[in-house]
Order: structure tokens, then sequence, then C-alpha cells
């Protein structure tokens, strides 16, 4: 007698767990288990912009129409900071190819210049090709501008590049490196590498190096 009075309420409990299911799978189930995450762009990007996270956004895509090779959110690092070499519409997926290294983007009048090891007075050694820096009087009271860095070499002229396993854009992860740093070479105009070389030849001024990085405590 019990089991049949119970029949009826164990019915209906499956039928709302049911409906639940259904819910759930139409709101968020489909999306968690079928869909994957990819970038796309927040808005129209043009040619020749240095883009960041902040252009992009997350969004959930069913695999069959992913393109080959869109950038993820956990591979988000191979394109920032760099140059977009193309118009990129408001909403498109994007791929590696679409973008530049900004060391390897040169204007017309920007050349790659040395700042040599006797010029420098401090720099981090987390500095990395690709990275900016801003590069002021060993006092840090005289500015002498903002400069994309080329290429960071050791004293016998090797690259000097991170040792992780994975490397990362985030400067406070960047914990070993191939050797140590002797120079940097930095984009820049000859006018104004003429008056960086003449602060440093003529006058003695030694250089404050500073990393900019994003997300930094």
């Amino acid at each position: 007698m019990r089991w049949k009075m119970m029949r009826p309420l164990l019915g209906i409990t499956l039928i709302v767990l049911a409906i639940l299911a259904m819910v759930w799978w139409e709101r968020s189930g489909r999306e968690q288990l079928v869909m994957e995450s990819i970038m796309v762009a927040k808005e129209n990007i043009k040619q020749g912009t240095v883009v960041r996270e902040k252009d992009f956004l997350e969004i959930k895509n069913i695999p069959q129409s992913t393109i080959p090779g869109a950038i993820t959110p956990q591979t988000f690092y191979k394109i920032n900071g760099h140059v977009a070499n193309q118009n990129i519409l408001k909403l498109a997926q994007v791929v590696p190819s679409m973008f530049t290294r900004r060391d390897k983007v040169l204007l017309e009048d920007r050349s790659i210049f040395a700042v040599k090891d006797s010029w420098i007075d401090s720099r981090s050694s987390s500095l990395r090709k690709g990275d900016e820096i801003d590069i002021y009087d060993n006092k840090g009271q005289f500015f002498l501008g903002t400069f994309d860095v080329a290429y960071v070499k050791d004293a016998d002229e090797q690259e000097v590049v991170g040792t992780e396993e994975n490397f990362s854009q985030e400067i406070l992860e960047r914990d070993f490196s191939s050797s140590v740093i002797a120079h940097v070479e930095i984009i820049t105009s000859l006018d104004t590498y003429r008056q960086m070389w003449e602060l440093a030849e003529g006058q003695g001024m030694k250089f404050l190096l500073v990393q900019k990085g994003e997300n930094v405590i």
C-alpha cells in the first residue's frame, strides 16, 4: 500500500528532474560539453594596431565553425602585444598569422640601435625581445622616451631568451634565462639615438631601463 502511494510522487520527481536536466542542457550544458572557448575581436581592429587582451572577447563556439589555429584564452599569449598586419572585423576569429611581433615592424624612419652595456646603470634580468621599456637617467628624473626592444644580447652577442617550458608574457613569471644580459637593442630614430649617444658618451650619463608590463602587482 505504501509503495502504491509513493509511486505517483516518484513519477512526479522524475518528471521534475527531467525538466531541470533539459533546462540545464539548453542553458549551459550544451555549451559546457559541446562548445569551446575562442577569442574574437571586440571591435574592428585596424591594420597596424598593437593588440592587447582588452581588444578581444572570449566566446563559446561549436568546433565545426572554429577556424584552424584560432586563438583561445590559453593561446592568447602568442599575439599579445603584437601588431595586426591586416584589418580585422568585429567578432572575427583570429589566428597568429594575422599578427606580427612589434620588433619585426620597422617604420620608415626607424632602425635598430644598441644601448651599450657601459651605458646601462640598471635593468631587469627578465627583459626580453618584444618588451617595451621606458628609459631614464640613472636617478629616474630625466625621461628619454619609450622604446620597443628588438633584441636582448649577452656578452657573446647571443640572444638572451627564457628557458621556461612555456614562455610567459607576464614579466613576474620569467624565472630563468639562457645567459646574462649584456646590452639591449631598441627600435628608434637616428635623431633620438644621436641624443642618447651624446648623453652617454659625451656627458657620461647612465641609463635606467624600466620594463613596462601588464598585470604586475
